[in-house]
């Protein structure tokens, strides 16, 4: 599946729920979406601009390479997502790991 029909259902999910949360991770809740960005509310932290180039960047690297579904944030870095890799993370489980393949 192209990956901004992805990323479409990530942000409806999102916005929907309101919160992105794995169990045994922080959770990151909406706070608003622009043209380029969701920010997000960290439990842990300061609000966080989250770019939908990030997001596509972990799409595309789960879509290559399914089995970085089921490891933790920090597998993101490999891809090049750095500083919001958990925010990412977490957006990109809303959706299942069949969603990619």
């Amino acid at each position: 599946m192209d990956s901004k029909i992805l990323l479409g259902k990530i942000l409806q999910r999102f916005y929907d729920a309101k919160i992105a949360k794995v169990e045994g991770y922080t959770s990151f809740g909406y706070i608003k979406q622009t043209d380029t960005a969701v920010y997000v509310t960290r439990e842990n932290g300061k609000d966080t601009r989250v770019s939908f180039d990030k997001i596509l960047i972990g799409i595309k690297g789960y879509q290559k390479e399914p089995s970085l579904y089921h490891e933790g944030p920090g597998a993101l870095r490999d891809l090049g997502i750095t500083h919001v890799n958990s925010p990412v993370w977490s957006l990109l489980h809303l959706l299942k790991v069949q969603d990619y393949q």
